[in-house]
């Protein structure tokens, strides 16, 4: 036969079989609304801890010197900066208190952090431009705690006395949202700075670049150094993204499983049904290849239907619970749930192929 006219053969037998059609579209409904449900949720959960340790701040690196033993300086920072793995690296001092000039010693304070160097890749100006050194911008959440419009004006060190120009507001970047309380002061460049703060471009090398950096700055006494870095979140990530996809792969062979089962056990009965029509065609001469193909067929056009239903529902019911499962993962579910049905059909094909069709006519 050819293979529109067994296009339009299994169509019309899917058509005429309405109960056994109508048993395989539920049947790979229900496993394709099963994975999504819960092996789509996994995927989900996969992504979402992905997605997270593709942050900025869940790959920030932080050494600060305890014991101030300046080895966090212009040198080492220019050196850091230079590493394969570090996207960005930034020194700041310890932060101190200062006041709005206007209103001297008794006005509103804000936390203020010296920065060594430029403040690009920290904190994304709105307003104003970039400080040079002796001059500051302020968080633009801080600028009604200060009494200011607009940012300008100056602060003041009630310890010091030490004033700052104030040229510009910003939103800190990710990594460095505690900034956001206060202001940022670029230090002289001779400056010693208290803490680096690193992104490292690959959560995975984490490692690596955390011994670089170390070999770089060399401090003499290590046990003053305080190292917050993100080898162990990227571990715990690793594992626990190993565990669901075990999980997930699991569960998914055992829906796919108890799917398939029921989808041969509906075409084997079926096919024992109509058994003298199927032998009636090997009487008039298909031939067994095309008797299988037919029958495949037939389940592949109530397949493809209960799997489009199935995703379809899965997904309003994820979309329900919160969970947002992957696309690729959802077009995959479908497309397993068909081949699944197809594969599954073809036992009882190949059995129905097989039979005598002589004695399959004798049969009352």
């Amino acid at each position: 036969m050819r293979l529109s006219e067994l296009v339009r053969e299994s169509w019309a037998m899917t058509w005429f079989s309405r109960i056994p059609s109508a048993l395989i579209m539920v049947v790979v409904a229900a496993m394709c609304v099963t994975t999504l449900v819960t092996v789509g949720s996994s995927a989900g959960a996969v992504a979402s801890v992905t997605q997270r340790l593709e942050e900025a701040g869940a790959r920030r690196l932080v050494v600060g010197d305890g014991g101030r033993q300046g080895f966090i300086n212009g040198r080492t920072l220019g050196e850091v900066r230079a590493v394969s793995g570090v996207q960005s690296a930034h020194a700041l001092g310890l932060p101190f208190d200062a006041v709005n000039g206007v209103f001297g010693a008794g006005g509103p304070s804000v936390p203020v952090w010296p920065v060594l160097g430029e403040t690009s890749g920290m904190a994304r100006l709105v307003r104003g431009r970039a400080p040079l050194p002796g001059e500051a911008i302020v968080s633009i959440t801080r600028l009604n705690a200060l009494r200011l419009q607009e940012p300008a004006g100056y602060l003041v060190n009630p310890d010091t006395q030490q004033q700052y120009a104030i040229v510009g507001a910003f939103v800190p970047e990710p990594g460095f949202e505690d900034t956001s309380a206060g202001a940022l002061a670029v230090a002289p460049p001779d400056a010693i700075a208290q803490e680096l703060r690193i992104i490292v471009d690959d959560i995975t090398r984490a490692p690596v670049t955390v011994k670089a950096v170390m070999g770089i700055l060399s401090p003499a006494d290590p046990s003053t150094v305080r190292v917050e870095s993100p080898t162990a979140l990227a571990q715990t990530a690793r594992d626990l993204h190993a565990q669901l996809v075990r999980q997930g792969r699991s569960l998914l062979f055992m829906i796919l499983g108890a799917g398939g089962f029921f989808v041969a056990a509906v075409v084997l009965a079926d096919v024992l049904v109509r058994r003298r029509d199927l032998g009636r065609r090997r009487t008039l001469g298909i031939s067994r290849l095309d008797l299988i193909a037919l029958v495949v067929l037939r389940a592949l056009w109530t397949a493809a239907l209960g799997a489009a239903l199935g995703v379809a529902l899965g997904w309003w019911l994820t979309s329900r619970q919160g969970v947002s499962v992957p696309a690729d993962f959802t077009v995959a579910a479908a497309v397993l749930g068909t081949l699944i049905a197809a594969m599954a059909s073809m036992p009882p094909a190949v059995f129905a192929a097989t039979r005598d069709p002589v004695a399959v006519m004798r049969t009352p």
